[in-house]
């Protein structure tokens, strides 16, 4: 009896090291943004903007790949082109849409990339791995032709 409690006092301890080991960083963000845009420059818009979408896509979320981080893609006028879980957005201009504090957060990483080309951006979001909280969200997003490239992580 002890021996099993013990083992899976253990096993549970390691768990949650493995797990706590996997949360997303800021640096796993701005890469994975940096191989959207390697992989847009290689494959063309079109090609990439499917990636996106495609739930078996390598820029989609995916429990337990990329760490749960997924791309997002807006045009310059705030239409998401392309989003990596929230596939009902596709089309959608949220231009407008401000986060719970009245942060126009579309419309700040737009200024942000037209003024630097990429940059990070902290604003309040829908965390869809969480039940759909609102959450802080700090976002590295960078402007390639056209489009605004993103993926952030939540609570950070």
């Amino acid at each position: 009896m002890k021996t099993t409690i013990a083992l899976v006092l253990g096993l549970s301890i390691l768990s949650f090291y493995a797990f706590a080991a996997e949360d997303p960083t800021k640096d796993d963000a701005k890469v994975l943004v940096k191989e959207a845009v390697v992989y847009a420059k290689a494959n063309g818009k079109d090609k990439f903007l499917n990636e996106v979408r495609s739930p078996s896509g390598k820029f989609h979320f995916k429990e337990g790949t990329n760490k749960g981080l997924y791309i997002f893609v807006y045009d310059e006028q705030g239409v998401v082109l392309a989003h990596g879980v929230r596939l009902e957005l596709t089309g959608k201009n949220r231009w407008n849409d401000e986060d719970p504090d009245g942060k126009p957060w579309i419309r700040d990483w737009t200024d942000l990339v037209h003024q630097s080309g990429s940059g990070w951006i902290n604003y309040k979001e829908y965390n869809p791995a969480n039940k759909n909280m609102i959450m802080d969200k700090t976002s590295f997003v960078e402007l390639l032709d056209g489009m605004i490239i993103g993926c952030g992580i939540y609570g950070k």
